[in-house]
């Protein structure tokens, strides 16, 4: 898996899936964190994961709806699986998705998953967190923080006066969860390497 950080901007990229045409050339330093990042058996997963809130819909279509409003922009494939999480990479927040970055495999509904955490187990398995598929298939899943956060956005009435408003709770993807047959390969998320960018744009 790959981070890149613009630390002249405190904005970071989290790459799920391996991008055919990876921008290196943006970013002036590199640092490998992990070569084969071990991976860890859960047996006790099942009870955290019924803790969580489990919404009748796709991620996509939370979205759409306006449950809830990402961070900034994450990118998704044809087929709406996360592809990247675009975020806000101060120091601090870098230094503890390197910490906490952990792949484990249980078995969940007679099916054996993946689960890889960007946060300490207590915020990922906090009880107000929600668990969303990806797909109908529901071969992948996030875990998402609804936050208390949200932003101004300014939108035109009828009348063309412009109205300040709340925008709905902003989402922080904490996991990830998938088979073996999703669209995600195990081989390139065991493998995590930072790239970094001191150039102001």
């Amino acid at each position: 898996m790959d981070i890149t950080c613009d630390q002249s901007c405190d904005m970071g990229y989290i790459y799920l899936q391996q991008f055919k045409q990876h921008q290196k050339e943006d970013f002036d330093k590199s640092r490998l964190i992990a070569s084969t990042q071990p991976i860890e058996v859960i047996d006790n997963i099942y009870l955290k994961l019924n803790k969580l809130n489990w919404p009748n819909k796709k991620y996509i279509d939370a979205l759409m709806d306006g449950d809830f409003i990402e961070e900034f922009q994450n990118d998704l494939d044809q087929n709406a699986y996360l592809k990247g999480i675009e975020l806000e990479l101060n120091q601090q927040r870098l230094d503890s998705i390197i910490e906490n970055y952990k792949l484990a495999t249980f078995e969940f509904n007679e099916s054996q998953f993946y689960y890889i955490a960007f946060a300490e187990d207590k915020i990922v398995f906090n009880s107000q967190n929600y668990v969303y598929p990806l797909s109908e298939k529901e071969d992948a899943f996030v875990i998402i923080t609804r936050s208390q956060d949200r932003r101004y956005q300014i939108t035109l009435a009828e009348n063309k006066e412009a109205e300040k408003s709340l925008s709905p709770q902003i989402a922080y993807i904490r996991a990830l969860i998938f088979k073996d047959d999703s669209p995600y390969d195990i081989d390139y998320l065991k493998r995590l390497k930072l790239y970094i960018s001191n150039d102001d744009y």
